[in-house]
């Protein structure tokens, strides 16, 4: 007992004494290391502030020093250039600042990838209002100084060198920083060298040991005849899976317990890895394939694989191949699929397959129809929040698709279209998410959120653009008064035309020639948008005092292969032009329909013959079609 003890104490000092060696080893480093690293990163900041001056060149800062205005390509130059010097030094910004009024003001500056996204982009004679007393301090300075702080755009250690300009006397100053994250990560890097080092032998005993535990589970979790991971495996796998809706086959063979019987075990189990490699290399990477018993193997596949690929796996499994031909084996399959919550997965699929024997069917979906409602429940679910945080996090944007005027081949308007951006990056059109927007009752929020996106886009501009507008939109009284305050304060309202649906329009008559008489009153122009799929009476269009018509897109389609609708398009097209109306052509898709529309004088034309929606528009509105 006494040895035992003495045993442990010998244990228990040695123990301790490494692990004090290790924490003086470790701290030495650190310290060493730190030293060396802040003299580097010191030497860096000075020659990259000192490189400024040469990038910018000293007219450029002369003339910012002044006061005199830059212009923004040639800003935009420089910015690009002290980036591209960021990045190739692999430090976090370097700029030149100017000091007016105790005020400090950037006069270049390099800007990075996540600035560019975030709208964080420093432009010419942005004011710098988290100037330290050092910073300032510097412009006084005679010698580079050195200091760590915080900003918005981050933690940092920075230098600034003042430099005097000849030209006005002024100093300004030339900086660079280097992020705290990238020291600390270096020095981080060293102390986890230093330890490795120091632990290595420590740690060594503990690797045999997790090798020899991996080694036993894995021949726990194998099955020996085949080579395949078993049902521990499985269910392993599945209970630590962080995916908690998945898909798996329960694969049943009829004939192993009869092959088994007669020609023996070994080559029923060669049939059996035969059949598991079959599956393994018919499979995508991301599925998983191992032998549940002596006669089942199973399937398991992500939510995200397509059912239908899924199921052809087994289905297309050609029963008139042998699988073994010494002897000649043949066999045959029936097979469960369950899809869901993966605690019930193993179960479901054992049900179905049960199922599919008993039935003779090679293959059945537990609860298929009840699964299909729930996923588009699910669906359904998943997708109205998704539009919630797509709204929330601006993430519906408007894309533009051009109309032409195929007489002088030029851009004449184009319309506004919603997309929405998943978080995952995705763009959906809107008969991905339409359905959803009109059942949660956020059509007036589409239209806001585009109709403010697009009114910031163009304000400045002389571009002519429309949007789509609902009955339902112009029947709240909150955004009729909001689509009033915005042309307040448009320029040219006459850019605007708004796009109502033929059948809305009709149905709430009193409420929209309303509402179109006060856009109207405004300089906004209207037009009724798929003429021809409704009620089709042109003296009710007449009677709301529209501005122009746009042609139903299923008509469109159809005027090459039926006459009647084209002298249908054709009639409109002299009713409108004797009245004064515009008259537009969408869903263009190709040459011959171009023609016919031609040929029917109908000259303006939208569709994705000429261009397809796209998120930026041309600079000019008179763009010239170049297809």
């Amino acid at each position: 007992m006494l040895k035992g003890r003495v045993k442990v104490s010998w244990l228990m000092a040695g123990f301790s004494l490494f692990l004090i060696s290790l924490l003086t080893y470790v701290y030495y480093t650190y310290q060493t290391t730190r030293a060396e690293i802040m003299q580097s990163v010191d030497t860096r900041l000075l020659n990259a502030a000192t490189s400024v001056k040469h990038i910018l060149g000293e007219e450029y800062l002369s003339r910012a020093n002044r006061g005199e205005a830059i212009d923004f390509s040639e800003y935009q130059t420089k910015s690009k250039q002290l980036s591209e010097f960021t990045q190739a030094l692999d430090i976090a910004y370097v700029y030149s600042m100017i000091l007016k009024n105790d005020k400090i003001y950037f006069s270049g500056s390099s800007y990075t990838q996540d600035d560019l996204s975030n709208g964080k982009v420093t432009q010419f004679l942005d004011i710098y209002p988290e100037a330290t007393d050092a910073n300032i301090s510097a412009f006084y300075s005679t010698e580079p100084v050195f200091e760590i702080s915080s900003d918005q755009w981050g933690h940092f250690k920075s230098i600034f060198i003042p430099y005097v300009d000849t030209a006005s006397g002024h100093t300004y100053l030339t900086g660079a920083d280097i992020t705290i994250y990238d020291l600390n990560q270096k020095l981080k890097e060293s102390v986890s060298k230093a330890a490795a080092m120091a632990s290595f032998f420590f740690f060594i005993a503990l690797l045999v040991a997790a090798i020899y535990i991996y080694l036993l589970k894995r021949s726990l979790a194998t099955d020996s005849s085949t080579g395949f991971e078993n049902h521990i495996a499985l269910e392993y796998f599945i209970k630590q899976s962080n995916a908690h809706h998945m898909q798996l086959a329960v694969i049943w063979i009829n004939e192993i317990e009869d092959i088994n019987s007669f020609y023996g075990t070994e080559v029923g189990d060669k049939v059996m890895k035969n059949l598991l490699i079959h599956f393994k290399r018919r499979c995508s990477s991301r599925c998983r394939v191992y032998r549940l018993a002596t006669n089942k193997l199973v399937l398991l596949a992500p939510k995200e694989i397509p059912y239908d690929e899924f199921t052809d796996l087994i289905e297309t499994y050609n029963f008139n191949a042998p699988l073994l031909t010494d002897p000649f084996i043949y066999i045959t399959l029936c097979a469960g699929i369950a899809s869901g919550n993966k605690s019930l997965l193993l179960e479901n699929a054992h049900i179905a397959a049960l199922q599919a024997k008993q039935g003779r069917h090679t293959v059945v979906n537990y609860s298929k129809a009840l699964h299909d409602v729930k996923v588009q429940y699910q669906y359904n679910v998943e997708m109205a929040k998704e539009v919630r945080e797509a709204f929330d996090n601006n993430r519906i944007v408007p894309y533009f698709q051009p109309i032409i005027d195929i007489n002088t081949k030029r851009v004449v308007q184009y319309e506004c279209l919603a997309r929405m951006v998943t978080a995952s990056g995705e763009i959906l059109k809107p008969e991905a998410f339409l359905n959803v927007v009109t059942r949660s009752r956020m059509d007036g929020l589409l239209t806001r959120t585009l109709f403010s996106q697009c009114i910031s886009r163009f304000r400045k501009t002389d571009i002519c653009w429309s949007l789509n507008i609902t009955a339902q939109d112009m029947l709240d009284p909150s955004l009729s008064e909001f689509i009033a305050d915005e042309l307040k304060r448009y320029p040219h309202p006459s850019n605007i035309t708004l796009e109502l649906l033929e059948t809305q329009a009709i149905a709430n008559f009193s409420e929209v020639k309303a509402f179109i008489g006060m856009v109207k009153t405004k300089g906004v122009k209207v037009i009724i948008d798929d003429f021809g799929s409704g009620y089709s009476n042109i003296s009710n269009v007449l009677k709301l005092e529209v501005d122009g018509i746009k042609l139903d897109g299923a008509l469109i389609k159809q005027i090459v292969n039926d006459k009647d609708i084209y002298l249908f398009i054709e009639h409109i097209a002299s009713f409108a032009n004797q009245l004064g109306l515009q008259l537009m052509a969408g869903s263009v898709e190709n040459a011959t329909i171009v023609t016919a529309l031609k040929k029917a004088n109908v000259t303006l034309m939208q569709g994705v013959y000429f261009a397809h929606p796209a998120p930026h528009v041309n600079s000019q509105s008179n763009e010239e079609l170049t297809s």
